[in-house]
């Protein structure tokens, strides 16, 4: 015996269908737009080469300054988290370097295929630090992924850190 009406049961899932279908075409919209952003970035790239565009970070590259704006007036207005900015930024520049449409996704796929937990050695584990090992730490990650190819992700993780964390620098491995 039902106490609902299979009528009402169909009525609601299909307003989370409408919902779904609604933030579908919602998001196309937003890449389509924000494909239009890359697009523009990529005419700009007519005079400088590629790496100019892609190396550094967001305090000494305009160009970089410039996506993370776009993405930070998102979160300025409540439409997305910080973090989800920094990952569309991220993707934004996969997109740049590979020619490849803009995807909320890119940076998933491309690590993804880049590392495999079974081949990574295990850090170990932390029993006391300092700011400066954090630093070092830090550093070396940042090494790491630009040894990966993941020059975006790279770019994101430092412009994090030099935003939040006083007086951070990137060491250089090896001292």
């Amino acid at each position: 015996m039902s106490f609902v009406p299979k009528t009402v049961v169909n009525s609601i899932i299909n307003s989370f269908k409408g919902e779904a279908q609604a933030v579908s075409k919602a998001r196309t919209e937003q890449d389509k737009q924000i494909n239009k952003a890359l697009d523009a970035m990529i005419v700009a790239n007519d005079k400088p080469t590629k790496a100019e565009f892609l190396k550094g970070n967001s305090i000494k590259n305009p160009a970089r300054a410039e996506v993370n704006e776009i993405f930070g007036a998102l979160v300025e207005a409540k439409y997305i988290s910080g973090n989800t900015a920094r990952q569309y930024a991220q993707c934004f520049w996969i997109a740049f370097e590979t020619g490849v449409p803009f995807s909320r996704e890119l940076a998933n796929k491309k690590s993804a295929g880049t590392a495999s937990a079974s081949t990574a050695p295990n850090a170990g584990a932390v029993t006391s630090t300092s700011r400066s090992d954090l630093d070092k730490t830090l550093s070396k990650a940042l090494a790491q992924a630009r040894i990966l190819g993941l020059t975006d992700f790279a770019a994101t993780m430092l412009d994090h850190c030099i935003e939040s964390l006083d007086g951070f620098t990137e060491t250089v491995l090896g001292k």
